[in-house]
């Protein structure tokens, strides 16, 4: 009886460990970059601005689930995020929470692939549907314009 015991509670352990997958957002929402434009070229720190339809963006607590509401997550070189799949935090994963819609970037001169992910109040994204990707180079300062037959 003790060994079932122990058996039930590591499967009611398992069960509320376990990963729900995130409420999808409307499927006519999105969310888009408004700033930097795709191709750019830019300097450090990059000025983003992230936009949305459809969706509210705001500070969701833990717990609450996603519905139409939920803060942006900023990929740097990476693709976007499968639905319900909880979005990390690190170097490459950049989190906006608390309901941010603008951020100061600073990332050394290079190119870049940055995804803007739709997620949750348990940072966990919406999907593949609810991201967008655009391409930025970074320089360390912008080449300098000369006036012609100089």
């Amino acid at each position: 009886m003790l060994i079932l015991d122990a058996r039930v509670l590591l499967v009611a352990a398992g069960v509320s460990l376990a990963s729900f997958p995130a409420q999808s957002c409307d499927p006519s929402a999105r969310v888009f970059f408004v700033r930097p434009y795709n191709h750019a070229t830019v300097v450090a720190p990059v000025r983003m601005v992230f936009g949305s339809e459809l969706v509210e963006v705001k500070a969701v607590p833990a717990g609450e689930p996603g519905g139409n509401t939920g803060h942006y997550d900023l990929l740097v070189n990476l693709p976007g995020v499968p639905v319900g799949v909880q979005v990390p935090s690190d170097k490459q994963h950049l989190r906006y929470d608390k309901g941010e819609t603008e951020a100061q970037v600073d990332l050394p001169p290079g190119t870049y692939t940055l995804t803007l992910q739709f997620a949750d109040g348990e940072n966990r994204s919406h999907g593949m549907e609810m991201s967008a990707t655009i391409n930025l180079t970074v320089l360390d300062r912008l080449p300098s314009r000369t006036s012609s037959g100089q």
